[in-house]
């Protein structure tokens, strides 16, 4: 295969009218593209005096969330609303071209700027160009040649992982956006989306019972839960939604929690139901409970706690512990030991005040 065929397939354009306009996105991430185009709407007023005093708007864009984040909802945002052409990069040509995935970066960005206005969107940042690498060389210059105020070219990174990625990149980009993972209100406007026509499913119900989920998730139960046989008598009540979820097979892996529990599960011991124990478990209630426990035996208390940490099996003699200090099953292992040193630590505090 030649390389000019390579580069090619390396890279692909989107014209605006091509984009989807039946889309299902993350508010909050569109929410920063309305933000953004703002900011594009008011350059163009003031770009002469940026220019008078030696400044650059830039256009160079980063956007960091967690894992299942829809960052395509800014370029798809951008791409339909000012408009512009949609450059990217195929993940998979550049994952199998790995000695010339820094010339791929330099051909994407030379066709960016010769089709301009376009935006450069560059999925997984920290994969395309990982940290003391060509290709993260070949991006930092790439990204001082290439921006808005001359090329008319946004440049939109994302990333799960930017501790992978160089700090020189990282400066490289004049904007950040943070996206911290889905609001109530994310969640209810997917929803109501996803399941229109189920009028028996409440969007704000299943909104409410998925906190901590990522965008990506919230599709996949979205489909489980619009295949469900429909409920002929009226809206299906709030246990039952409950009960639908925990039976749909979608399980946010995306969050910490869930993937803990997961792990633990298939490890032998029981499966925890962490949101309900750490709404059971405030967090100065929980440090009371531990000083109780560690008061009373707190070899004990430690060995339970490392047995659960390691994912090990309990003994007779950890289960009736654990049946007495339930509220140890709340929380990471890093909170649980957290927890018990200073726990530890206000109980010798506490007995030398008495004078034991």
């Amino acid at each position: 295969m030649g390389e000019e065929r390579i580069y090619a397939e390396a890279v692909t354009l989107i014209e605006p009218e091509k984009q989807p306009t039946n889309r299902l996105s993350q508010y909050s991430v569109v929410t920063k593209a309305i933000e953004y185009h703002s900011l594009i709407n008011r350059f163009d007023k003031v770009k002469r005096n940026l220019t008078d005093t030696g400044m650059q708007f830039g256009g160079r864009v980063l956007l960091i969330g967690p894992t299942g984040t829809d960052f395509e909802a800014f370029t798809h945002h951008l791409c339909r609303e000012v408009p512009l052409k949609l450059v990217r990069f195929r993940m998979e040509r550049m994952l199998y071209e790995v000695k010339s995935g820094a010339d791929i970066l330099r051909v994407g960005f030379e066709f960016a700027r010769r089709n301009s206005p376009t935006a450069m969107y560059i999925e997984k940042v920290e994969t395309v160009a990982p940290a003391k690498s060509d290709r993260s060389e070949v991006l930092q210059d790439e990204l001082k040649r290439t921006g808005w105020d001359r090329e008319e070219v946004l440049v939109v990174a994302a990333t799960t992982r930017p501790q992978d990625i160089d700090a020189e990149l990282l400066s490289a980009f004049d904007r950040i956006y943070v996206i911290e993972g889905t609001s109530l209100e994310d969640r209810i406007r997917i929803l109501e989306q996803a399941l229109k026509g189920r009028e028996d499913i409440d969007p704000t119900a299943v909104a409410e019972l998925t906190d901590g989920w990522g965008f990506s998730s919230l599709k996949h139960l979205a489909v489980s839960l619009f295949m469900t046989e429909r409920n002929e008598t009226g809206q299906i009540p709030r246990d039952k939604i409950e009960e639908l979820i925990a039976n749909s097979g979608v399980i946010p892996l995306n969050n910490p929690r869930y993937l803990q529990s997961v792990v633990k599960s298939t490890g032998g011991t029981s499966r925890l139901e962490i949101d309900s124990l750490d709404a059971e478990y405030p967090d100065d209630f929980l440090d009371q409970l531990y000083l109780m426990a560690v008061g009373e035996d707190y070899s004990a208390t430690q060995r339970v706690v490392e047995v659960l940490n390691d994912g090990m099996p309990l003994s007779k003699e950890d289960r009736e512990i654990l049946a007495r200090y339930p509220f140890l099953l709340s929380g990471t292992a890093e909170d649980k030991l957290t927890r018990l040193l200073r726990a530890k630590k206000s109980s010798d505090r506490l007995q030398r005040i008495m004078g034991r």
